[in-house]
């Protein structure tokens, strides 16, 4: 077998025209939300469980602010990740070097979500956007006895060719893409899965992450809901801020699927 993949395997990365519109819809979103602030009151109140946010590739605390200050309203003990820009300081040259990363930062994850255990006294729900939501998934697999429940935002579960940052990489590198590097992203999302119940948004309007490459593997508690959105408007998207509220609302123990009332025209 070629040491290559061939290029009919991969995963087609997203439409152009998405990747194109994505800070025109973004706007759209945001100011969606800010209208639509008023009717927040009817949402499902939290507990006041401590809700982690991990950020997506390359952005920070600051880009998940809007989303924490979303759910302190409801209740909920937001609080960011603190591990400053989500990248690797020694930067990026091989899918080895990722993985690598990935390992580091959930390892120190699992440290900080440890401390706030200890702190409150009960598990942590964690909202992971994008690569953020693969460190989630990851930690609940690994720690489950640190997670409450995951919800991801756009997470590119799959082969990482459906991503338009696979591309960018691929030119800033030139580096070739090996069968070998492709079964070691793929062996690292199969570890053995966890009984944490972990809900997974996608758009298939993302301009970012395909939705072919967005749904993680098929287990008991895991499940996937579509929702319209761009990827960078997921944590301001009024639809994916009405999923999260319900998901996070329920009790801890007696989790059950999205039943997708009452927004059944706008989510999948």
């Amino acid at each position: 077998m070629s040491e290559l993949f061939s290029l009919n395997t991969a995963a087609e990365p997203p439409r152009t025209i998405h990747s194109l519109t994505e800070v025109a819809r973004l706007c759209c979103e945001l100011g969606t939300s800010y209208a639509l602030k008023p009717l927040r009151r009817m949402l499902p109140k939290g507990d006041g469980h401590t809700v982690m946010t991990l950020p997506g590739f390359m952005a920070a605390d600051s880009s998940t602010t809007h989303l924490r200050g979303f759910l302190a309203g409801l209740g909920y003990r937001a609080i960011p990740w603190g591990k400053g820009r989500n990248t690797s300081e020694r930067g990026i040259t091989s899918m080895q070097e990722v993985l690598d990363y990935r390992a580091d930062t959930e390892a120190a994850l699992a440290v900080a979500m440890a401390e706030q255990c200890d702190i409150s006294g009960e598990k942590l729900s964690l909202i992971g956007w994008s690569l953020g939501g693969l460190f989630a998934t990851s930690i609940a697999q690994s720690h489950p006895h640190l997670v409450r429940q995951v919800v991801t935002l756009g997470t590119p579960y799959g082969d990482p060719r459906g991503t338009a940052v696979w591309s960018i990489m691929q030119r800033l590198y030139k580096r070739e893409v090996k069968s070998r590097d492709i079964d070691a992203w793929h062996a690292y999302n199969r570890r053995q899965a966890s009984d944490v119940p972990v809900t997974a948004l996608y758009s298939d309007s993302d301009g970012f992450v395909s939705a072919e490459v967005a749904m993680p593997p098929e287990a008991p508690r895991t499940e996937t809901i579509r929702v319209l959105s761009s990827h960078v408007g997921f944590p301001f998207n009024p639809v994916v801020q009405y999923v999260v509220a319900e998901r996070l609302a329920q009790t801890e123990g007696q989790w059950q699927p999205y039943s997708g009332r009452p927004l059944r025209p706008l989510i999948g």
